[in-house]
């Protein structure tokens, strides 16, 4: 028997992009994006005629839903219901089944799954298709390991759905955690997992596979590149799978080297290549993080009061013009000055001296927390990031120490010069 279903994940629906500065002319943008890659999901199951599609945690941003959120995904739904398409939803740690009001109705070809373990049957024209087993989360956290209580109930091809960290990925909640060693155990053929927004891809025991789709929009920096869901078909019990971008507006991370560049324009026109070769034109958007890297005479240029900010500036209003607009979220200057820092270390001094403290304690890791224990200004500079919600000086890094001590390296050899 053959079939076809689409599984996404992470929808974040009505995400509110706030690191998109409301004077930028693209927070609009921005903010129609998760609407308009769940939009094209259902675009997607539309055009394949799949039997269903599978939303497999975390369709809203938070737990307490904006009515926009909740108009938004009914009326997609309503689409799918339409065209015979069900779908089958479990709820992950942002959308909790706490946070629903009951205030809106979804169509009855929807299954949302409860706190319990259930199964439900997919039929068409009265033949079975596949199963499809899910729960969802009844509060934020839940740290149980939720995989324990799937298992099949029939040789019939089944699904498991569900919001989860498989083997502890960093940088997200550790929620019903579990391991691929679990999931192998329960004998499943596709495991429909959400809640880690990177892709992947895990081969279980008996041909069977777990998958993470990644979320189809991303959010910020830290998800760069194409977002979007899978296109599964299934065919005698084994799964084709293929991904499919759907993200109307894409994050990079993009390096420009300042080696050979002499002069401003020169460099403006490497970063116009490097955005022209990097920002896809069929997109409504793109949000570049730029990083000046490499060796060269700009670096001093740039390191003048106000010149990265100033240049930061430009690049954001040239770069919001083009079609499609590009917001500039930010540059960072990780040059390094001309001077030959290896024949300054050999000469010694007080220069060279100073470069061997610095690498030192960045090899030195209890050196380096102890540097950060002892200074009273960066522990208070610390404590007032924490009250505004950033941890950036939570942990010493030492990239910054042998940054600081090239920095000082440069402007001794600079007055030297002068």
């Amino acid at each position: 028997m053959r079939f076809k279903f689409v599984h996404a994940a992470d929808l974040h629906l009505d995400t509110p992009f706030r690191g998109v500065p409301a004077d930028s002319g693209l927070l609009s943008t921005f903010q129609q994006a998760t609407f308009r890659a769940f939009s094209r999901i259902v675009d997607l199951c539309l055009r394949e005629h799949v039997a269903f599609l599978l939303l497999a945690g975390d369709l809203f941003d938070a737990k307490d839903r904006s009515v926009r959120a909740r108009l938004a995904l009914r009326r997609e739904l309503d689409r799918l219901d339409v065209a015979g398409i069900q779908t089958f939803i479990v709820h992950g740690n942002h959308d909790p089944l706490s946070g629903d009001t009951g205030a809106l109705g979804l169509p009855g070809s929807v299954k949302v799954f409860g706190a319990d373990w259930e199964e439900e049957e997919v039929r068409r024209d009265g033949r079975l298709l596949c199963r499809v087993q899910g729960i969802s989360y009844p509060e934020v956290e839940v740290r149980e390991n939720l995989s324990a209580r799937f298992r099949r109930t029939a040789p019939d091809f089944t699904v498991g759905l569900l919001h989860a960290n498989l083997g502890g990925v960093e940088g997200h909640g550790n929620y019903a955690p579990c391991t691929v060693e679990d999931l192998s155990a329960r004998g499943l053929d596709y495991w429909a997992l959400g809640h880690v927004h990177t892709r992947a891809e895990y081969t279980l025991g008996g041909g069977a596979v777990a998958v993470y789709p990644g979320n189809p929009q991303g959010r910020h920096v830290n998800e760069p590149g194409e977002r979007g869901c899978m296109l599964v078909e299934v065919e005698d019990g084994r799964t084709r799978r293929r991904f499919v971008p759907v993200d109307r507006v894409r994050w990079h991370r993009l390096e420009v080297s300042l080696e050979g560049l002499g002069s401003l324009d020169a460099l403006l026109a490497a970063v116009t290549e490097q955005v022209d070769a990097s920002c896809a034109d069929e997109l409504e958007g793109h949000a570049v993080r730029l990083t000046l890297t490499g060796r060269g005479p700009l670096h001093r240029e740039l390191s003048r009061a106000e010149a990265l900010t100033q240049l930061e500036a430009d690049l954001r209003e040239q770069l919001a013009q083009r079609h499609p607009p590009v917001l500039v979220e930010s540059l960072r200057d990780a040059s390094r000055p001309e001077l030959d820092l290896e024949t300054v270390r050999l000469a010694g001094g007080f220069s060279g001296t100073l470069l061997a403290e610095a690498e030192s304690l960045t090899k030195d890791p209890e050196a380096l927390a102890a540097l950060w224990a002892e200074d009273a200004e960066l522990r208070s500079l610390c404590q007032r990031l924490k009250r505004l919600g950033v941890d950036a000086l939570e942990k010493p890094r030492p990239e910054w120490v042998e940054q600081a001590g090239v920095r000082v390296v440069e402007q001794l050899h600079e007055e030297d010069e002068a």
